[in-house]
């Protein structure tokens, strides 16, 4: 009888062994979502939100001289709409109060910026989405950064770190990666932004600065990416494509200073140097650890 027991003792044990490594692997699953995404998913997507805040200012102030561009407009009115939404998705996926706070404080700068390129465009809007740009730019940057930290197991109350996150460092490096990869979107849109921005009839003290400065952050992000440790054949090839793109910048850089492009000519560099970026964020995001 007692041997009886014994042998029940251990197979109960052993099924409890099995039902709580099974919860601990269920638990850990959770932790590395953000809601129903992936957080290398959550790193992009509000990334995107960086670059769209820029390409509606360039598609506004782009639009003030022409007017009559379908793929502007069209350009302009799908950017808010997406923007709005994926607000949304961020915010309604993320479990953390740092989070919230930052997404609510894009909201309140969203407000104004959105009725500022829902007007007919005119040079006196342009000027202060200019003067605005910046300031959803850093909201939603801001946003990014709790995203990755919130990856990282931050606190529900603040954004420190807990030491002991359960995320590696290879997993964090990767969503840097993502991070950097994504800001290339948002600077070839902020590129087109600047450039119509140095033109005459806008230009301010800062402009033709503002425009060399994301020129010269363009292409040393690009340095960092060749050389990143998660670069396999298909990300190699596709930065190729994103470099020959931004040779044609790098090369005309004193054309690009004193406006020698012409303006529909720089919106679609602009565009395509994106889209470009844009695979390359893509491919970070689905690289597995």
């Amino acid at each position: 009888m007692k041997k009886h027991f014994t042998i029940k003792s251990m197979i109960f044990l052993f099924l409890m062994g099995i039902v709580i490594s099974s919860a601990n692997t269920i638990s850990a699953q959770q932790s590395i979502k953000y809601g129903m995404l992936t957080f290398n998913k959550a790193v992009n997507i509000s990334g995107k939100q960086r670059m769209l805040s820029q390409k509606m200012a360039k598609s506004y102030i782009y639009l003030v001289d022409n007017p009559s561009d379908a793929k502007a407009k069209r350009d302009l009115l799908t950017s808010k709409i997406i923007f709005e939404k994926q607000n949304g998705i961020i915010n309604q996926n993320s479990g953390y109060k740092v989070t919230k706070d930052r997404i609510a404080k894009v909201d309140g700068i969203w407000i104004e910026f959105k009725k500022l390129i829902e007007s007919t465009p005119n040079y006196d809007n342009a000027k202060k989405i200019i003067d605005l740009n910046t300031d959803l730019l850093k909201a939603t940057n801001d946003v990014v950064s709790a995203v990755i930290v919130e990856s990282k197991g931050a606190n529900q109350s603040d954004a420190d770190l807990l030491e002991d996150s359960g995320a590696s460092e290879d997993d964090l490096e990767l969503k840097k990666m993502i991070d950097l990869a994504g800001r290339q979107r948002m600077l070839s849109q902020r590129l087109g932004l600047y450039y119509f921005a140095n033109q005459t009839t806008l230009k301010s003290k800062n402009s033709e600065q503002m425009l060399n400065n994301v020129f010269n952050e363009l292409d040393g992000a690009i340095t960092m990416l060749l050389i990143s440790n998660f670069n396999n054949a298909q990300i190699d090839e596709k930065l190729g494509v994103a470099m020959s793109k931004w040779e044609q910048v790098k090369n005309n850089k004193e054309k690009l200073m004193n406006q020698g492009f012409k303006p529909l000519e720089m919106y679609k560099i602009s565009n395509d140097l994106t889209k470009a970026f844009n695979t390359v964020t893509s491919l970070y995001e689905k690289v597995k650890i």
